[in-house]
């Protein structure tokens, strides 16, 4: 207001039914309705500055009462807060109830609009001081409870497997040995994501933390010309210890026994089929991880989805849900996966909501598959299921098809030797009902959903987006 030598000076950020002022000075009101406020015309202006040298005289204010009545506004100059998006939020404008036919000068305006970006610039940290607060005090938090339970889960386990082999005398029936392997699976599985998380946390602790302390006490003329390698260096040095950590090579057999190891757990309907077909290679450079919480959620979402009608009018086929994991018969160096969803096809609007909605199981799919330089959608298409292989294709219903497709490549022994790393037949795992409207009840389905709802491991999975029901 000094600057501009104007009595009113204004921070206003403008909704859908008001403008509320964010500073203020001049002026006691906090807020006024949004069709009197000037501020309005410069959000809806393709300009980003207004000046009204004589409110009283320009026909888009002279009957307002803001003009008329109270304030009797003359002079009014606003420009416009632009955020790092592109969306106009409100205004930085001064005001005069005395007229000023000369306006601003050119200089002024440039002034006046430089000042409007330091406020957007104010804005913007304050907003990322709050996102870093909110992320040390709840995500951190949460964070270090599931490791921890995973941890637990991983220490029950071995003792569980420790039990069995003092027990059995290495003369394990079929039901010990089927155990040990679920539990030996499982617990891979666990370490991947307490360690891949334990790294993705160390990094950045040692990106935002560890060089600023590795470099505040230097000189400024000793950090201008180093910064780079010295920050670069440091990072290797420090992250050397977790390197193997995230394995940037997927073995797809081993993927494909952990997944059907997991959705062996899961309460399903029906029947739930799950292929690796012999297109796929033994071992692809792929991040194991990412692929594995972006299959179990693709599946996990078409195991959960649940017919329009009731269960006894519904064909089997419908019933049942499934998954492929095959290379691209176009592009022999993606990797295609694709899951059936039980029930009645859905519409593609909704099938594309799902992928942007947080809520959704399917939301991170999209997000991890796109890191991976992948794509997602849905189609509508007849599957094949194992019950039904041999109805004729005209016979079986359309249902909803949910897939994504990945690049990968191959380590350089595996593309100078491809024979050895191919698969020699596919490989596929029928898991058949566990939870049916004739059995809800039964103690094995009630054990069975005590087990998800008590298994550390299991609310993990929930809690790093990529869990089932």
């Amino acid at each position: 207001s000094q600057i501009f030598d104007t009595p009113i000076a204004l921070v206003s950020l403008v909704d859908l039914g008001r403008q509320w002022f964010l500073s203020r000075v001049g002026l006691d009101a906090t807020e006024t309705a949004r069709k009197h406020a000037f501020c309005a015309h410069v959000i809806l202006n393709k300009y980003k500055i207004l000046v009204v040298p004589n409110a009283s005289q320009d026909i888009r204010f002279q009957n307002n009462p803001l003009v008329t009545d109270g304030l009797k506004i003359r002079f009014y100059a606003g420009a416009a807060l632009v955020s790092p998006e592109g969306y106009k939020l409100g205004t930085l404008c001064v005001i005069s109830p005395k007229v000023r036919e000369e306006g601003l000068s050119e200089q002024q305006q440039e002034m006046l609009h430089s000042m409007a970006d330091m406020v957007v610039q104010a804005m913007v940290s304050r907003r990322d001081r709050m996102l870093k607060q909110e992320y040390e005090q709840e995500r951190l938090p949460a964070l270090a409870h599931t490791l921890m339970e995973t941890s637990k889960q991983l220490q029950i386990s071995q003792k569980k497997i420790e039990t069995i082999l003092k027990t059995s005398d290495w003369n394990m029936n079929q039901e010990e040995t089927v155990e040990l392997t679920n539990l030996a699976n499982d617990m891979k599985v666990q370490a991947q994501i307490c360690d891949a998380t334990t790294r993705n946390v160390a990094k950045e602790v040692i990106s935002k933390d560890g060089v600023k302390g590795q470099t505040e006490n230097a000189s400024d003329e000793d950090r201008a010309e180093s910064s780079s390698n010295s920050n670069n260096d440091f990072m290797e040095e420090a992250l050397a210890g977790f390197d193997s950590i995230i394995n940037p090579t997927t073995d797809m057999e081993r993927l494909f026994h952990n997944l059907n190891s997991v959705v062996a757990k899961f309460p399903y309907r029906d029947q739930v089929t799950v292929e690796l077909h012999r297109s796929v290679p033994k071992r692809i450079v792929a991040e194991d991880l990412l692929l594995f919480r972006s299959v179990l959620n693709l599946l996990t979402h078409c195991m959960a989805q649940l017919p329009v009608q009731d269960d006894n009018t519904i064909a089997s086929s419908l019933q049942a849900s499934g998954l492929i994991m095959r290379c691209s018969n176009r592009h022999r160096d993606e990797l295609l996966v694709k899951a059936v969803q039980r029930g009645q096809p859905m519409s593609k609007e909704r099938a594309h909501e799902l992928f942007r909605d947080k809520d959704s199981l399917l939301a991170p799919v999209s997000s991890m598959v796109r890191s991976m330089g992948g794509k997602v959608g849905m189609y509508h298409s007849k599957w094949v299921h194992g019950t039904n292989a041999s109805v004729k294709e005209s016979e079986l219903p359309t249902q909803s098809i949910f897939w994504f497709q990945i690049p990968f490549g191959l380590a350089e022994t595996d593309a100078a030797d491809p024979t050895n790393n191919q698969i020699n037949e596919s490989l596929g795992m029928t898991h058949e009902s566990s939870t049916s409207s004739s059995v809800t009840d039964s103690p094995s389905s009630q054990q069975s959903q005590k087990s998800l709802q008590s298994d550390p491991f299991q609310q993990a999975l929930l809690s790093a987006g990529c869990g089932g029901r």
